[in-house]
This record gives C-alpha cells, sequence and structure tokens, in this order.
C-alpha cells in the first residue's frame, strides 16, 4: 500500500475545523461531510489527507482586514426569515466604534456618533450594486482613525472611483484617491490604503498614504488573497501576475520578489512580519520576512497546514513528526514461544510463521514506516510550541491567548502478531485502519503544555468559545437521538466535568461573565435564556450577543418584520424602541437601527442609541453599510 492509498482511507465523519491547508498530496479536507456509521462504528475516527493539484489563487477564499470589495459579493452572514425579516447575528467578537455609513436616494450620508449626519457624496452608484436590503458594502470607517473610505459611480461591472473624507472635519474636502477601482483594503488607522484598479485587461496594484499614489505592480489577478496590507499600513505582500510572492515597504514602493513556489500567505497584524509557506524539494517549508531587505527566514521544514492565529501575532502550524513509526512500539509479540515449536513440515503455519519473523526482525531492527497524524505547534515570541500531537486537524480559537482545538486519534492499542495475516505491508494497513475505527477526540491546548480532552457526542469544534479571563469554556455537541444541538459549559482544566445547560442551542456566548443561549430557533423566531436563570424571552429575532448584554428585536409583526427592539443583561429587559426592523451595534452599548422598515419600497427611518436616549437621524433611508 502506498501513502497516497494510506491516507484516503482515513475520513473525517465529522466537520474538520477550518484551516489554511497546504495542497498537493497533503491536503487535509477542511469540511468533510458527516457519513451515518455502523452502530459499532459510529465513534471512529474520521480522518484524511485529499490528493490534490495546487490550489489556484482564484480559487483561494480569505477575508482581509479591511477589504471592501464592490461587485464581487461574497455574501453577508444574516438569515432572513420566512416569517420576520430580522437577521441573526453571531455572538461575540470585538466591534468597532466607529461613525455610522448610510445610503439614502442613491447618496452616501455620515454620522460621526455625536454631531449631525451629513451628505458625504452624491450619486454613489451608475448601476452597480452596493447594497442588498437594509445593509450595503463599498464604504468604510478605519477602525482606529477618523477615515472614511467609498466607493463612488459604481458601475455595472462593479468598478468604481475610490474616495475618502476626513471626518473629524465636516466641512473638509473629499479626497478622490483614483478611478476605475474594484478593490481596496486599508490600515487600521485609516492612513493608509491599497486598492487593485483596471489596467490593460488586469489589475495594478497601488498604495496612497495621504500624500502620493504609488503604482506597486500591473498584471496581478483579481482574487482574495492577492495582496495584504500590514495592520499599521507600512507593509505590504502581494502575489504578481507570474504567481511570485512579493514584500513592500509602502513608503518606499520597492516590490522584493521572494519566492515563485508561495502556497499560502498571512501578515502578522500586530508585528507585520510575513509568514508564508513554499513548496520545497520534499514537502512544504514555512518562512518569514520582516521586510527588512534581508533574506527570508526558514522557520521550519516540511509541514502540513499554516494559519495565523486569531489573535494576529502567533502562528498555528501542523508537521508530520520526524521520526518514524516504529514496528517494535504497535506490535505485541504473542505467538514467540509457539512460533519456535514449528518447523518446514508444518507447512502453511510455517510460512505465516516466516511472514512474523520478518516482523519481528524489522522491529528488532528499530525499523518503521512514515507517520500519517501530525504535531501541532504554535509559533509564538519566535519559539515554536508543541500543543498537541497524533492530531488530524486544529485550528486557533477566537481569544488573545494562543488556544487551539481539533481533532486527534485516541491512544492506539498495540497489534498482537496473532491477529496479522501477512508481513509488513499488512501491518502497516491494519495500523491505518486501526486508527480509522479506533476512534477521534476533540482537544483543547494552549501553550503551557495544557491539553483537555472535551466530553460529549460528536463534539463540534467550530463553536467552542473561551470567556475573557481563561476560566470558563462553552462549546455545542449532538445528540445521538434527535442530531439538535446540545450547549455544554465547562471550567478550563476540568474538561471531564463539562455540564449540559440546553438542548437545541443556536448560538451562544458569555455576556458579563454569565453564559447566555438562544435556542429552539424556528421561522426566524427562537427563545433567550442565561445559564442559571429561569427567565425565557419567546420571540427574538436578530440575536446578537455583546460583552454587556444581548441585543434582540421581539415580537416582530409576521407581515412587515418590525418588532420591538430590547436588550438584557440577565435581570430585566430593557426597551429600545417599537417598530424596529434591524439593528447594528456600534459598542460600548450604543447602536445604530432602521425603524418602520418597508420591504416593498426598500425604505426605513434610521435611529441612533447612545446607550441611554434614542434620536432619528434620518427618514427613507435605503440602507447600513456593513464594515
Amino acid at each position: 500500500m502506498d501513502e497516497l492509498e494510506k491516507k484516503e482511507e482515513l475520513e473525517l465523519e465529522q466537520e474538520t475545523p477550518e484551516t489554511e491547508p497546504i495542497p498537493e498530496e497533503i491536503e487535509i479536507e477542511e469540511e468533510a461531510q458527516a457519513e451515518e456509521q455502523p452502530a459499532e462504528e459510529e465513534e471512529a475516527l474520521a480522518a484524511s489527507e485529499k490528493a490534490a493539484e495546487p490550489i489556484p489563487a482564484e480559487e483561494k477564499k480569505a477575508e482581509k482586514e479591511g477589504s471592501n470589495i464592490v461587485g464581487i459579493i461574497v455574501g453577508l452572514a444574516v438569515f432572513i426569515a420566512v416569517l420576520a425579516y430580522c437577521w441573526m447575528l453571531p455572538g461575540g467578537g470585538s466591534v468597532q466604534d466607529t461613525g455610522v455609513l448610510y445610503a439614502k436616494d442613491n447618496d452616501l450620508y455620515f454620522y460621526d456618533l455625536k454631531n449631525d449626519p451629513y451628505l458625504l457624496q452624491e450619486g454613489i452608484s451608475e448601476g452597480g450594486s452596493y447594497h442588498y436590503f437594509y445593509t450595503a458594502w463599498g464604504a468604510s470607517v478605519a477602525e482606529e482613525g477618523h477615515w472614511a473610505y467609498f466607493a463612488d459611480d459604481i458601475d455595472e461591472t462593479g468598478a468604481f472611483d475610490l474616495y475618502r473624507k476626513d471626518t473629524k472635519n465636516a466641512s473638509a474636502e473629499t479626497e478622490q484617491i483614483d478611478s476605475n477601482v474594484y478593490d481596496y483594503m486599508t490600515s487600521k488607522n485609516g492612513e493608509v490604503v491599497a486598492y487593485l484598479k483596471e489596467k490593460d485587461e488586469a489589475m495594478e496594484l497601488c498604495t496612497f498614504d495621504g500624500t502620493e499614489v504609488r503604482s506597486i505592480a500591473d498584471g496581478i489577478h483579481l482574487e482574495n488573497e492577492v495582496y495584504a496590507l500590514s495592520g499599521d499600513g507600512k507593509y505590504l505582500a502581494f502575489i504578481d501576475g507570474y504567481g511570485m510572492l512579493n514584500a513592500t515597504v509602502v513608503e518606499e514602493g520597492n516590490a522584493l520578489p521572494l519566492t515563485d513556489a508561495a502556497e499560502t500567505y498571512v501578515m502578522a497584524e500586530k508585528s507585520g512580519i510575513l509568514y508564508f509557506v513554499a513548496r520545497a524539494a520534499e514537502g512544504y517549508n514555512l518562512y518569514s520576512y520582516a521586510f527588512d531587505g534581508k533574506e527570508p527566514v526558514l522557520v521550519v521544514e516540511n509541514i502540513y497546514t499554516m494559519e495565523m492565529m486569531p489573535n494576529g501575532k502567533d502562528v498555528l502550524y501542523c508537521k508530520t513528526p520526524d521520526e518514524p513509526v516504529l514496528y517494535r512500539d504497535i506490535i505485541v509479540d504473542d505467538m514467540a514461544e509457539s512460533d519456535a515449536a514449528l518447523t518446514e513440515a508444518d507447512g502453511e503455519a510455517y510460512e505465516k510463521k516466516l511472514q512474523r519473523d520478518a516482523i519481528r526482525e524489522a522491529a528488532d531492527n528499530g525499523e518503521g514506516f512514515a507517520p500519517l497524524l501530525q504535531e501541532c505547534y504554535v509559533l509564538t515570541g519566535g519559539k515554536s510550541v508543541l500543543v498537541a500531537d497524533n492530531v488530524i486537524s486544529a485550528v486557533g480559537m477566537e481569544h488573545d491567548r494562543p488556544y487551539v482545538i481539533g481533532y486527534k486519534a485516541k491512544e492506539f492499542t498495540p497489534l498482537r502478531l496473532s491477529v496479522l495475516d501477512g508481513g509488513l505491508d499488512m501491518v502497516e494497513y491494519i495500523y491505518y485502519m486501526s486508527l480509522s475505527y479506533g476512534g477521534v477526540e476533540t482537544f483543547l491546548a494552549d501553550t503551557a503544555g495544557n491539553l483537555e480532552v472535551l466530553e460529549g457526542y460528536k463534539v463540534q469544534p467550530d463553536t467552542m468559545k473561551i470567556f475573557a479571563d481563561g476560566k470558563k469554556a462553552a462549546y455545542l455537541t449532538s445528540d445521538p437521538n434527535t442530531g439538535g444541538n446540545i450547549l455544554m459549559e465547562m471550567e478550563i482544566g476540568k474538561a471531564a466535568e463539562a455540564e449540559a445547560v440546553a438542548m437545541d442551542v443556536e448560538n451562544f456566548a458569555f455576556v458579563g461573565g454569565n453564559l447566555f443561549y438562544y435556542y429552539d430557533y424556528a421561522n426566524g423566531e427562537g427563545t433567550l435564556s442565561m445559564a442559571g436563570s429561569e427567565t425565557t424571552i419567546l420571540g427574538a429575532c436578530g440575536v446578537q450577543f455583546t460583552d454587556d448584554a444581548v441585543y434582540y428585536v421581539a415580537d416582530a409583526d409576521s407581515t412587515t418584520g418590525n418588532g420591538q427592539l430590547r436588550y438584557w443583561a440577565g435581570k430585566e429587559e430593557t426597551v429600545i424602541d417599537e417598530n424596529v426592523f434591524a439593528f447594528q451595534y456600534k459598542g460600548n452599548g450604543k447602536l445604530v437601527y432602521i425603524s418602520s422598515y418597508d420591504v416593498n419600497e426598500g425604505l426605513g427611518d434610521l435611529y441612533y442609541f447612545d446607550g441611554k436616549n434614542a434620536r432619528v437621524l434620518d427618514t427613507d433611508v435605503t440602507a447600513i453599510f456593513i464594515y
């Protein structure tokens, strides 16, 4: 059996956590679908690698921080219900406390959360799409600065004029940066923007730092992940039209070619270091580049997957162990005595004994074969820390600390020689099959050497959420009878004592230190509750969990979709307003919302809630911009 056949024997029955796989023969299937298994095999390991050609750049999918693609709409994570046109937003995560951009009469308006809204630009579309229902794309406010960027005169192909405006000065002139733009991304403070514009049937990559436009390269393909700007706007990485990965110091405008063998790359938001994986003579190697003009640094050879941790500074990677799987570690010789008595006169029994002798000799000589399971490391502070072995797949957790979650094989039970019917090839085959049917565990690990196996049937690792202090966690498992979601809560360090909180849970989050959850979701509405509380709130939709409260629309009208906007922090509910259709949380207890929305006309009234009082900003509003 060759390596490809061995790897194809393993298939993950659970949904594998998303990761950034390295292509070709070592790629993991990111979203292997669950398959029905016989009862005795329900806990079987389902792990595998998919042999494939290298992933073309245009097929790679990843969101870029600060990116806005107009005309190429990837989609918005909202669920429009049949009963009520409410959106259900994911819980957790930080929210930008920045200004509000909204559209009205095909014009763009801005509200800085303090002063009156004002017209930012007229005629933002000339037939191109910038909104869907009450949400829109193509404009954003810098996460940490005071610059608003927006698309103007969007045409039918998605091309637009790119502008920016100093939001601290309402009377300041808007600046046109360039025209025929298709995509852009800004630094966190908004001082620098990188963008793609049309040139000679391809794209030109440019930057603008407030003083001048610099042409970095042309012949670029319009696709996701083709360029990345560091959070501080100092550095730029991009793939040119020939597949070469380049690095650029923005203020210098030079492009330094790094490699034409790059398969994937990520930019550390906080350090600005570029990490990339490149094909090597054997396998794939991980490199780092510090934009210092020196050669890239080889971090580790022969890796399997790589991704930037959500904390923006650490890198997670998996690699094949350097040491082989040794025959002596996986074989128990339970036939030494009986085999010693066999002679050639015993015929077939003697021939099988010779096969076992070959296995014994290989074991005694320290021989083995290539491992399939991986070792998982976190590159942190310039050092690689092993966090788990026997790993099938793993991803980084959404947390400031470097937590890793994933699947690993259960402890392997050595094979007895008496059950083997063949030579060394059969040993390898049965070893891999034993992994397949030996079971899989979902683990949570950190860089301090802690590893926990999570309790529950079919744990859903992509649902894991860890409280900010790192002391509590919650996740979803599956009900073996109904298939519904069960919410589990645990203390970090005591996974074996995880407790079931609720059934049929749709979403959940830690709010103010308590576990809130949303369950029994159907036809656009569900029920809210909190662990340890007897309070249940029926008919909630558009639910969004924040650090301090959960916001939602309740009792929405089945015809209009408008309902009562409320928030709840575990005690009494607080009503913000009536007749609300949808809202956008702005941080620190503030939000903007659309009231009296007419789904046929596509118009509503826009309000702003400052945590205490609500005020109307405008009427007949088309959409709020999502960024």
